[in-house]
C-alpha cells in the first residue's frame, strides 16, 4: 500500500524522518508525522505557546533588525492589513476551488551535520545526497477546509516508502497547501501584522506577518519522536503580490522550540510561481523552490526542493506499488 504525507488545510510542515543519525548521548529519532487533521493542545502546550515571543509583537527596532525583513519598507500604519487579508483570502479560495490532481518532477538535495550540543561545534558533515521523484498532489474533498494528499514515486512510478530507513537524511514534504495559512477560514484563529512593502522578483509585494493563536487554533501539525507526539504551531511571513494578491513567497518557523523532544528550530521558505500544468488551461500558483532547515537533537538537516514539469494527474494514470 502506498504511503502518503497527508496535508489537511494549513497543515504543511510535513517532515518524515528517514533514519535520522544519532547525536552523542542520544537515541535515534523516530518518525515525525506531519500533519494531523485536528489537534487538541494540552494545557502545558497552550502555556508554552502563549509565552512564545512572536513577530507580531516585535518592536520597530526588532523589525528593522530582522534578517527576514531586510529590504522591506516598513509601514507606519497597519491600516492596509484588513484589505490585504480580504484580497489574499479571496485569491486563496479561488485557487483551491476545483483544484485538479497534479504531478510534477521533484529534485531534492539533502545535507546533514551533527553537532556537539554543548559547545555547538561542527563535528561531522555527511555527504550531500541528490534524489529525484515524481511528486503527486491530490486535492481532498472539503467545503471550507480544503486539503491535499501528497505522494512520491520514483521516476518509473513505483511508490516510495517514506518510512523505510535511509541513513543520515530526512525527507520533507507537504508544501502544496502552505498558502492556506492565510485562507479565510483560518484568519480568525491567526494573529496578523502588516509590516510594509518590498519588491521581489520584480513584483511589488505587501509583507504580512502571521502567528497561530494557541488559544483558538483548531488545526496544527504534529511531530512524533518515538512514543512522544507534540503539536507544532508556527509563525511566519508572506509576500503578497500587490497586483494579483497571490502569495509569491512564504517563510515559516516554529512558534516556540519544543525542548521536550529536542526540536530546536525549523525554518521553511517556499517560492510560489504561476504554472499551467500540461493538459490543463487553469493557472495554478504552486511551489517551485523550497528550502528547509531543521535542528533537532543536535543534528542540523537541510533540504532544498525543486519542482518542474507540472502535468495533470489523470485517473487512468497508475502508481506501481509493487517492488
Amino acid at each position: 500500500m502506498m504511503t502518503a504525507a497527508k496535508s489537511l488545510g494549513i497543515l504543511t510542515l510535513a517532515i518524515l524522518f528517514m533514519g535520522a543519525p544519532v547525536a552523542r548521548g542520544q537515541q535515534p529519532a523516530g518518525s515525525p508525522q506531519f500533519p494531523a487533521a485536528t489537534v487538541k493542545l494540552t494545557p502545558a502546550e497552550i502555556e508554552l505557546y502563549k509565552r512564545a515571543s512572536t513577530l507580531i509583537d516585535w518592536t520597530p527596532s526588532q523589525a528593522r533588525g530582522s534578517p527576514y525583513l531586510h529590504g522591506v519598507r516598513l509601514a507606519e500604519s497597519p491600516a492596509q492589513l484588513p484589505a490585504v487579508l480580504e484580497r489574499v483570502g479571496q485569491s486563496d479560495k479561488v485557487l483551491f476551488e476545483n483544484f485538479p490532481q497534479v504531478s510534477c518532477d521533484e529534485e531534492v538535495s539533502s545535507d546533514t551535520r551533527v553537532y556537539d550540543t554543548l559547545r555547538f561545534h561542527n563535528l561531522e558533515h555527511y555527504p550531500s545526497v541528490e534524489r529525484k521523484y515524481r511528486y503527486i498532489v491530490i486535492p481532498l474533498p472539503g467545503d471550507d477546509l480544503p486539503g491535499f494528499e501528497e505522494y512520491r514515486t520514483d521516476p518509473k512510478g513505483t511508490a516510495v516508502d517514506t518510512k523505510k530507513p535511509e541513513r543520515f537524511y530526512l525527507l520533507t514534504s507537504g508544501f502544496a497547501s502552505n498558502s492556506l495559512y492565510l485562507r479565510p477560514a483560518d484568519q480568525p484563529v491567526t494573529r496578523f501584522r502588516y509590516f510594509g512593502t518590498q519588491a521581489i522578483r520584480e513584483h511589488e509585494c505587501h509583507v504580512v506577518g502571521f502567528a497561530q493563536d494557541p488559544t483558538r487554533v483548531h488545526q496544527a501539525a504534529t511531530f512524533t519522536l518515538g512514543e512522544k507526539k507534540v503539536a507544532v504551531l508556527v509563525q511566519g511571513l508572506a509576500w503578497i503580490d500587490d497586483a494579483t494578491f497571490q502569495i509569491l513567497r512564504m517563510k515559516t518557523w516554529l512558534l516556540a522550540p519544543r525542548n521536550d523532544i529536542g526540536l530546536d528550530s525549523q525554518i521553511s521558505t517556499v517560492e510560489y510561481y504561476p504554472v499551467v500544468p500540461s493538459g490543463s488551461q487553469k493557472e495554478l500558483w504552486l511551489p517551485r523552490d523550497v528550502s528547509v532547515e531543521i535542528q533537532c537533537q543536535g543534528v542540523e538537516y537541510t533540504n532544498t526542493h525543486h519542482y518542474s514539469n507540472f502535468k495533470l494527474f489523470r485517473v487512468q494514470s497508475t502508481i506501481n506499488t509493487s517492488k
